[in-house]
């Protein structure tokens, strides 16, 4: 970084220099998380023709401009950057610019959520002119992978992003490669496909570590905490934020993960020094400044949670109500919704339930489907309709099951089994968890619950996040309350 620098600023009188350097500075500086737009390789302008043989400097110099941008959370900003960019490639029939400069623009309207306008740039690339160039062959499959993951066709997505890790691993970019297995596991999950988004998440993991991929290691680090947080694994969920949260100026993109995930889990370990970290406001500010819902929705519905944890219920349902403004569509970020279910303003379940409802619509939507039913449990527990609540907890917990979502399975499942008992009838409870005996505490109830499902002791107390010994308390005490003798006469009783 530092030869780079020195080198460019010795280049001053030389254009065709100084456009070369400032893009091996810009590119350095992006990956090391310290590039800002205030650099002064990021000001040198594009608008003046530079005698570089076909453009290439200065398409990546400006590409790498529209890259800190996005690393400075300032999506929004890269739009007329990247369109003048596309207008002066035109001009000048630079056909690699052209290329270049529109597979930036469909990224860009991807991660805006302006899916309509990055399809019609995306069409309008002709196939056959495409490079041999393995870095550009990787992106157009990724882009078009990327399409087909939101309108929730999963074959042609998978198809898409096995030709786009195949140019990855030519290409020989460790960052390219990581980014992409990281793309697909994101698709792969938002589809349904549980233990393939794993695999891939866990490749790519691998993947930074090996290579020492500075911060994308802690963000990859933190999407595996929250896999293993659905999984019910908290305690090692907890660990792997812990270790994100030591990561000293993270970039935003870093901190926006560390709240969005970090929060949640450091919530249910009732870790209040975590949730101190991960509570960090330049993750809202960042958030919303880049224009991109689906950074903004999971960041704000994770920071509304953290309002309501410390008693601050208006400023969380008016973030809420602020961050449903931008976000239109379910796709990977249904936890904003089912935060408005859970916390927020009555006035707004219509419009976040559509959100859901959309999704819910296209083919595999078994992700948005089982959120959409928790949605609707939550809603009608806080209007008091016990009935209701029921029902839809049964069917969200029957699908978070199938998705392998074992702690929002959980979760789904006591709240039905709360419901159950508002009911006030004697039926049996058609879930997968019976009516619970309501002497016992919230804990109690939920260590009753994972036993039933047939965990040990040691099981139990990882899906808790407490030890062995503290689970075999609770039985104790759970046993004493309901006067039985045995975990065994617990199961009978309960069981029926």
């Amino acid at each position: 970084m530092k030869s780079y620098q020195r080198a460019f600023d010795l280049s001053v009188g030389d254009p065709a220099a100084q456009v070369r350097l400032a893009s091996k500075v810009g590119d350095t500086a992006f990956h090391r998380g310290v590039a800002t737009e205030d650099d002064e390789w990021f000001n040198i302008s594009p608008a003046e023709p530079v005698p570089l043989p076909g453009g290439g400097g200065f398409a990546q110099l400006q590409l790498q401009q529209i890259r800190t941008l996005w690393l400075s959370s300032r999506t929004a900003e890269t739009v007329p950057l990247a369109e003048r960019l596309l207008e002066y490639a035109i001009a000048c029939d630079d056909r690699e610019l052209i290329l270049a400069t529109q597979l930036s623009l469909v990224m860009v309207f991807h991660l805006l959520s302006r899916h309509d306008e990055a399809e019609r740039y995306l069409r309008a690339i002709d196939v056959d002119a495409l490079p041999e160039d393995p870095a550009v062959v990787s992106k157009y499959h990724r882009l078009w992978a990327l399409t087909y993951a939101r309108s929730g066709d999963a074959e042609r997505a998978g198809a898409r992003f096995a030709a786009a890790l195949r140019s990855a691993e030519r290409d020989h970019d460790p960052y390219a490669y990581a980014s992409m297995l990281h793309s697909h596991a994101l698709a792969a999950g938002m589809l349904g496909r549980t233990e393939l988004s794993s695999r891939l998440l866990a490749r790519a993991l691998s993947t930074a570590r090996e290579r020492n991929l500075g911060w994308t290691v802690a963000c990859f680090s933190l999407e595996w905490a929250r896999v293993l947080s659905r999984r019910g694994n908290r305690h090692l969920a907890h660990a792997y934020v812990n270790q994100a949260a030591l990561v000293e100026n993270p970039p935003p993109v870093l901190l926006e993960a560390l709240t969005e995930i970090g929060i949640p889990i450091a919530i249910e370990c009732n870790d209040e020094h975590l949730l101190d970290r991960c509570a960090n406001e330049d993750a809202l500010v960042y958030a919303f400044r880049s224009g991109e819902p689906q950074r903004l929705g999971p960041v704000a519905a994770s920071f509304a949670r953290y309002f309501q944890r410390t008693n601050q219920l208006q400023p969380a349902r008016e973030l809420l109500a602020k961050a449903l403004e931008y976000v239109r569509n379910a796709d990977d970020a249904c936890d904003l919704p089912l935060a408005i279910a859970q916390f927020g303003d009555e006035r707004y379940f219509g419009r976040a339930r559509e959100i859901l409802r959309t999704r819910a619509l296209l083919p595999n939507a078994d992700v948005a489907t089982a959120h959409l039913h928790y949605f609707d449990a939550f809603v009608f527990d806080r209007r008091g309709e016990a009935e209701g609540c029921l029902r839809e907890a049964t069917a969200a917990a029957t699908l978070f099951r199938k998705l392998g979502w074992r702690s929002y399975e959980v979760a789904a499942t006591l709240l039905g089994a709360s419901a159950h008992r508002a009911c006030g009838t004697t039926d049996r409870l058609e879930t997968s968890a019976p009516s619970l005996p309501p002497e016992l505490t919230l804990r109690e109830q939920s260590v009753v619950q994972l036993a039933i499902a047939g965990l040990s002791n040691r099981e139990i107390g990882e899906r808790l996040s407490i030890s062995a010994r503290t689970v075999e308390c609770h039985m104790t005490s759970i046993l004493r309350r309901l006067g039985l003798r045995s975990r065994y006469q617990l199961l009978e009783s309960v069981g029926r």
